[in-house]
């Protein structure tokens, strides 16, 4: 894991740094304040690299994926006014709260190593975190207890994704109008 993805990874789970937010929702018997899932690509050149989706309790939410680039890292943030990608971290963490009486208690998040498991993880208000590895495979089965939570996170994805979409096409110079030439009265014929 590079220093830069680890740096933010280490931001998210640390919910002292929503401390100084007034009022943050503590949702679920767990008190849960943040919650994501942790995925594991392989990289073409060869090894692992890391993604984490994560959303906070007040709606907002970043993604962060290690890469090749010079800082190694890329990612989104967002979510904390309005919109999908807000609407989406609220769900995410009305299904994590309800998800987490299913996820056992943990000293340290471990990443997944293997690209076919995920991490999900909580964190209670309290600092406490709860995750589970799990296969992807079996959590995208909507039979399978956590497949809610997991399906958010896909989700909250998918609003990233959209919002950048429209960024980069609003982005985009808009087509010059064609220019169309003054009528020209037609001559009568003699």
């Amino acid at each position: 894991m590079n220093k830069a993805y680890e740096t933010m990874r280490g931001f998210w789970l640390d919910v002292n740094n929503l401390q100084h937010k007034k009022e943050v929702p503590l949702l679920g018997d767990k008190k849960i304040c943040v919650a994501g899932v942790e995925m594991a690509a392989q990289d073409p050149k060869g090894g692992i690299k890391n993604v984490l989706i994560a959303a906070s309790s007040l709606g907002n939410a970043s993604v962060y994926f290690e890469n090749n680039s010079p800082s190694g890292l890329g990612g989104f943030t967002g979510g904390a006014a309005s919109g999908p990608v807000r609407d989406k971290a609220l769900r995410l963490m009305q299904a994590a709260a309800v998800a987490s009486a299913a996820l056992p208690a943990v000293a340290a998040l471990q990443a997944p190593a293997d690209p076919q498991k995920v991490v999900l993880f909580a964190c209670g208000g309290d600092g406490r975190l709860f995750a589970q590895e799990l296969p992807e495979a079996e959590v995208r089965q909507p039979q399978h207890p956590l497949y809610g939570f997991f399906a958010y996170t896909q989700q909250l994805l998918g609003a990233f994704r959209t919002e950048q979409e429209k960024a980069a096409a609003a982005a985009q110079p808009a087509a010059p109008k064609a220019v169309q030439a003054p009528a020209v009265p037609k001559q009568e014929e003699k």
